[in-house]
């Protein structure tokens, strides 16, 4: 039988926490040893016991066969040098995993990421970014309910992101959790309590976990073939990029005091792109910072919606005559990450910037005008 090698890359986050002696739960190492191996779903030990124990593979885990294919799949978890929850997670930690990736690329056929939930939606986009290239699957999943209790989604989400990694070809950073795999530019965390924790708002889901896994070519960004088999990474990324959000009570000086020192700053307006018209002094400020050359992109506060590069409202068009740069359909995740990319790439513009911002390079956005 043919094999398939995966990689999990265990970072932290609820799927391997337990409740310290406070009643917390905080995350936990070793989570292969002490509940993995003992699952069936997610250990065959006596395909082990009998084929690996005594070889080169013993430190492989393998998937239970299943009608899903015919390959023998083997997975190996490492663990981070720091398991953390992933609202600790910061640019360095991604960086981190992207390294991970690019250092084991040519060892195995395919890679998942244990993530903690909260952060995913930042963590994938900004993998996306810089992964410049990857010839194979990369996943990102989690759980809602930790692994080592009886209702934990996480068994089944691990289960299909392995199984996803190793029988589907899918070049680009992804995400699934609940019963589908998202894009990693076009996900969201939607809800905290829910099993089905993330959806992408503004694309469809590239495949649903029903009887069988299958992905429809089509929701692909490369073609089958057009990607060689090869991992380039861009493993920089600038800390000076921050997100504000448009409120009724936002003032020039919450405005002034957010620019300040920023090299590029997602801003969270009212529907299509909008913020108070009668608030001229606000315009002003943005105005103030595009001359500075900080990079400002327009994202809305809706969960599904577009900010048009030719505004509906008077109030969207004003920010486009202030040189702010229009989102599209780029959820406020991927707008971050993507600025945090673009600003750390050397040699470029500050009109090339803003180019690329506009530019679909990930399957982030869509650009009707170009």
């Amino acid at each position: 039988m043919t094999e398939r090698r995966i990689l999990v890359i265990y970072t932290g986050g609820t799927f391997g926490m337990l409740k310290d002696h406070r009643g917390v739960l905080v995350p936990q190492r070793d989570i292969e040893r002490r509940i993995i191996r003992k699952l069936p779903q997610l250990h065959d030990n006596e395909y082990w016991t009998k084929n690996l124990a005594e070889t080169e593979k013993q430190k492989y885990l393998v998937i239970p066969d299943g009608k899903d294919t015919n390959l023998r799949i083997l997975y190996k978890i490492i663990e981070t040098e720091e398991i953390k929850d992933s609202s600790d997670f910061t640019n360095e930690d991604w960086i981190m995993m992207a390294r991970e990736i690019k250092k084991y690329y040519h060892d195995y056929d395919g890679f998942v990421v244990l993530h903690g939930t909260d952060t995913t939606a930042y963590g994938a986009s900004v993998l996306s970014f810089m992964l410049e290239s990857v010839g194979k699957t990369v996943v990102l999943t989690g759980a809602q309910v930790p692994i080592f209790q009886p209702r934990s989604d996480g068994n089944n989400n691990l289960l299909c992101a392995i199984l996803i990694a190793a029988t589907q070809h899918i070049p680009e950073v992804t995400v699934f959790f609940g019963a589908k795999l998202f894009r990693g530019t076009r996900v969201k965390k939607v809800s905290n309590t829910r099993i089905y924790a993330f959806d992408s708002p503004n694309y469809p889901p590239l495949l649903e976990s029903k009887t069988t896994l299958d992905i429809d070519p089509k929701m692909l960004i490369h073609p089958a073939g057009s990607v060689p088999d090869d991992c380039v990474l861009h493993d920089q990324l600038s800390k000076k990029v921050y997100l504000l959000k448009v409120t009724p009570t936002i003032t020039p000086e919450i405005i002034r005091a957010m620019f300040q020192g920023m090299e590029g700053v997602v801003l969270e307006t009212y529907g299509n792109g909008n913020i108070p018209i009668k608030r001229k002094e606000i315009y002003k400020e943005i105005e103030q910072a595009v001359k500075n050359n900080v990079l400002i992109v327009n994202v809305t506060q809706c969960v599904n919606g577009i900010v048009h590069g030719k505004p509906l409202y008077e109030t969207g068009l004003l920010l486009i005559e202030c040189g702010v740069i229009p989102a599209y359909d780029m959820t406020s995740e991927a707008a971050q990450a993507k600025l945090s990319y673009v600003l750390s790439k050397p040699g470029l513009t500050y009109a090339e910037r803003v180019e690329l911002m506009k530019t679909n390079i990930r399957g982030e956005l869509h650009n009707p005008h170009l």
